[in-house]
């Protein structure tokens, strides 16, 4: 796709016009509904990018968004379809500029938190790789976000305890990692790891000074060899 039709397609949306004529109708009922706010939003997000150069990959984004402002504003509990739709649009994504653009604003894009996305991104890889069943995940994202956090030892753990369930509440499967995790503290020697970690922080700090105070010198030293420096111009008698 070409970054000309690209941005044929943004002043399009832009100014209420009709999309190219080669795009599916589907595509077109979409992209028709995005406001000039949307785009202009689009435009600062991925400014200093190439995205906005093919044609692709902004239908992408405004196909995505509709996706998930539809599923978040009809059912909240579709944060698995949502979690699917952002996954397949970071896939997308091909530099790490384009990436961070799409994270740095993505509240001004979507309905919802980066931080809040990020769990229904793992969630949905934690389904679609197998370790999940959907059919029994959690109908509450914060709970199914806390499965989807398990090593798959652990998660065979939670299954026995008959965690794996759609009924499962946030707070019962905190408890449960906490409680995984209670004998490998139990192991340790708690005090001598405090004490060994002041010691270090101790440590870190006297190097820091340390540091500080070569740096210091050294700018000191590169002062005075510079002001001794011969004066190799030539002179003319």
């Amino acid at each position: 796709m070409s970054a000309r039709a690209s941005r044929r397609l943004l002043a399009a949306l832009d100014t209420d016009e009709a999309p190219p004529a080669d795009l599916r109708p589907q595509q077109v009922e979409r992209l028709v509904a995005v406001s000039a706010d949307v785009v202009e939003v689009m435009r600062d997000v991925f400014r200093g990018t190439s995205l906005l150069d093919d044609e692709t990959m902004v239908r992408a984004v405004v196909e995505t968004r509709h996706e998930v402002e539809h599923a978040w504003t009809s059912a909240r509990a579709s944060f698995v379809q949502i979690g699917r739709s952002l996954n397949r649009l970071d896939g997308m994504m091909r530099t790490k500029a384009e990436r961070q653009a799409l994270k740095t604003g993505f509240e001004r894009l979507f309905p919802l938190s980066e931080s809040i996305a990020s769990q229904f991104r793992a969630v949905a890889r934690a389904i679609d790789d197998g370790r999940l069943p959907e059919e029994t995940c959690p109908a509450s994202y914060s709970a199914a976000y806390q499965l989807a956090l398990l090593e798959p030892t652990e998660l065979d753990a939670a299954r026995r305890a008959g965690l794996v369930s759609t009924t499962t509440s946030r707070a019962t499967l905190i408890a449960f990692r906490k409680q995984l995790a209670a004998p490998v503290l139990a192991q340790v020697d708690v005090a001598a790891l405090r004490a060994e970690m002041r010691r270090i922080d101790g440590r870190l700090e006297r190097l820091a000074e340390e540091q500080q105070m070569l740096t210091s010198r050294r700018a000191e030293i590169a002062r005075l060899l510079s002001a001794e420096a011969p004066d190799t111009s030539p002179q003319i008698f």
